[in-house]
């Protein structure tokens, strides 16, 4: 069962999200999409970072409204400012032109590549020298950017990568032997291979570090052709303080961790 908040509304938008009015100061349109186990229309409050948004949000008084996208409509309804924002999205060049970058929402994990263990290579994490992967076929996650040397590997044809919606598809290709490599984070795919396949099939995978670089953060990113973008985004940044400095916040992450919000409905 679909669960519901009096203060947060959810739009399965396989269509077009209502019009932005100047005066929906107090409502905010967000796009987001499937990355379990951070976000989902089938996990407990959306995940983990649709919850804090809410929260955050609330504090201000700003309600929420879920709209569900692929993940490449998500960003480009988001930069056309036909929501408010877009969640969740680290820091890459150029975003910068067409969103305001909030406050950090959430620590992730670093990416890491997923291979068959028949299939083994050599990588150091420390270079990151995708020549070493010269002739690799990658899955990858469309709209998503995993930083300059794996685009730019990506752009002049040193790899070949398959754009895909799901990180679950990412999986089944590499299963499949469609692929030699997916990139994905180590809790989405833990997740993804813990919950939708079977041991057989997680014991012929095998993982490694694409690079050694600390863990990252995940942002909002607030529409710079949203109507109320400014507004927003300082009562975005001002509730997540609160949260913070309450300690809800940190109670928050707890649950996460014990995983309040990754079971799947």
């Amino acid at each position: 069962m679909k669960y519901l908040f009096t203060s947060i509304f959810l739009f399965l938008c396989w269509g077009n999200p209502p019009a932005l009015a100047d005066d929906d100061k107090n409502v905010f349109r967000l796009a987001t999409g499937e990355y379990q186990p951070y976000t989902s229309e089938f996990l407990p409050h959306y995940g983990i970072d649709n919850r804090i948004i809410s929260e955050a949000f609330g504090e201000e008084g700003i309600r929420v409204e879920f709209n569900f996208f692929p993940w490449t409509r998500a960003l480009n309804t988001a930069k056309a400012g036909d929501v408010d924002g877009t969640l969740p999205w680290a820091k890459r060049k150029g975003r910068e032109d067409f969103f305001h970058y909030s406050d950090p929402v959430i620590e992730v994990d670093r990416e890491y590549f997923y291979y068959l263990k028949k299939s083994p290579f050599e990588w150091n994490p420390s270079v990151r020298n995708y020549e070493q992967l010269r002739g690799k076929t990658f899955a990858a996650i469309a709209s998503a950017n995993y930083g300059p040397k794996f685009q730019d590997a990506e752009a002049n044809g040193t790899i070949s990568v398959n754009r895909v919606q799901e990180e679950q598809q990412t999986l089944r290709m590499l299963l499949a032997g469609r692929i030699d490599i997916a990139i994905i984070k180590r809790r989405v795919a833990e997740f993804a291979l813990n919950s939708f396949f079977s041991d057989q099939q997680v014991e012929r995978i095998e993982r490694r570090p694409e690079s050694d670089d600390p863990p990252g953060y995940d942002y909002l990113l607030i529409s710079k052709n949203a109507p109320n973008a400014r507004y927003h985004l300082e009562s975005f940044n001002r509730g997540l303080k609160s949260l913070r400095t309450s300690g809800r916040y940190d109670q928050l992450m707890l649950k996460f961790e014990n995983g309040t919000f990754a079971e799947l409905k």
